[in-house]
């Protein structure tokens, strides 16, 4: 029973780490986020940082691990392999913008962390583009027929662009989306990259 306490603990603090240094990152950016800062803000000791990660670098490197697999998790919740490709397409690119609507911290530590020489750490040259379920998916849709033949890079930035910028302008006051908004728009993608 202790050790279960001790686990949750730690999960517990780690993602309160986490947490505070999606937010800190998105206000300040990567320079402008000191350990000493992100420990304040999640309310545990500078040690204790260190004592999950040996150095910022590794937290963020950390942290990009963590985001990815709560985007996954989001994205594919209702997937379901037996739909149409046309409707796993809808459903994916709603996911998505829904999910960084609800956590534009997380969109922000993406697009600084892709920006960054961080981004070495991860993927190689060879890896960049293929490098999630989303890629994998509108790439099954290119060898499959559903999406014209054109280039991963000229897909993925049609469909991860539009998605970008949905979710930007569905956080400001102005603009409130509601489904059949997002349905029409992502009608659009689909009627422009469909085979």
């Amino acid at each position: 029973m202790n050790v279960q306490l001790t686990t949750s603990a730690a999960t517990e603090k780690k993602q309160a780490i986490f947490e505070s240094t999606l937010k800190l990152i998105r206000e300040f950016g990567f320079h402008g986020t000191p350990v000493s800062q992100i420990a304040q803000h999640a309310g545990v000791a500078t040690g204790t940082i260190y004592h999950y990660f040996a150095s910022k670098d590794e937290l963020i490197i950390a942290l990009f691990r963590y985001s990815k697999q709560k985007i996954h998790d989001a994205t594919f919740r209702d997937h379901n392999p037996n739909d149409t490709y046309r409707d796993r397409f809808v459903s994916i690119w709603i996911n998505l913008v829904n999910y960084y609507s609800r956590f534009p911290e997380v969109l922000s530590f993406f697009e600084q962390f892709y920006s960054s020489p961080f981004v070495r750490e991860i993927f190689t040259d060879e890896t960049m583009c293929f490098q999630d379920e989303v890629s994998l998916f509108l790439k099954e849709g290119i060898n499959s027929g559903h999406i014209k033949q054109l280039d991963i890079n000229i897909i993925s930035a049609a469909f991860l662009g539009t998605v970008i910028a949905t979710a930007k302008r569905s956080n400001n006051p102005m603009f409130r989306f509601n489904e059949e908004d997002l349905r029409n728009m992502v009608g659009i993608i689909w009627d422009g990259i469909k085979k």
